[in-house]
């Protein structure tokens, strides 16, 4: 039982890190900030991360493997290819459900500076760029995209939405969702050779055809 207690007060530590990293960047997180938001000590925080480096590090690892394994649940839905990459986009678009964009802007950044930063940041790119690579193949075979190239593809619509959180980060208010939203869906849709309003409306969900599976 102490030792399931221990990992679950290192996950939490985890947890709380990344919420102060959001908050405040990796520059100026303090271990003492992670401690005040437990309400434990900073020697317990040590107790489990011998220095701030190691303990940003994996908290950078700890997020991603959330991430991942997010990723790969929606991938793996037993839905249209179009359904699940319009799910996908959600995750990671700057303009749907990732809450998370400056906290990814500031690893990358911090990364060419960390070695072992950069390792887990370049592991979840990697991940992602092959899932979505993974996706359109599969859209493709089921003839649900037209795609001559989804490798291609795949880091094509990456790097907009890179390019595009970067711009709504550091630019904020300076445009409109809807608009962004817009250019996303006519992106990705060029991408895959569909109208960008099969991206737009909500499609009913559908069951792998058994031949498919």
């Amino acid at each position: 039982m102490a030792r399931k207690q221990v990992v679950l007060r290192r996950e939490e530590i985890l947890d709380a890190t990344v919420e102060q990293i959001k908050q405040r960047g990796i520059a100026t997180t303090r271990v003492a900030d992670v401690a005040a938001a437990l309400a434990v000590s900073s020697g317990l925080v040590h107790y489990h991360f011998a220095t701030k480096e190691q303990l940003v590090e994996e908290a950078f690892a700890h997020a991603a493997r959330r991430e991942m394994e997010a990723l790969r649940a929606t991938v793996g839905r037993p839905t249209s290819a179009v359904t699940r990459m319009k799910a996908v986009l959600r995750l990671y678009s700057p303009t749907g459900q990732a809450a998370s964009w400056r906290l990814w802007i500031d690893g990358w950044s911090a990364g060419m500076r960390d070695t072992g930063l950069q390792e887990v940041m370049m592991r979840m790119d990697n991940e992602w760029k092959a899932a979505i690579t993974g996706l359109i193949e599969e859209g493709v075979r089921r003839g649900e995209f037209t795609c001559a190239d989804p490798r291609a593809a795949a880091w094509r619509i990456t790097l907009f939405l890179d390019g595009l959180a970067v711009q709504l980060a550091a630019r904020r208010g300076a445009l409109e969702k809807a608009e962004a939203l817009r250019w996303v869906q006519e992106h990705v849709a060029g991408q895959l050779g569909v109208d960008p309003q099969v991206l737009a409306s909500r499609q009913p969900r559908q069951s792998v055809p058994a031949e498919a599976s």
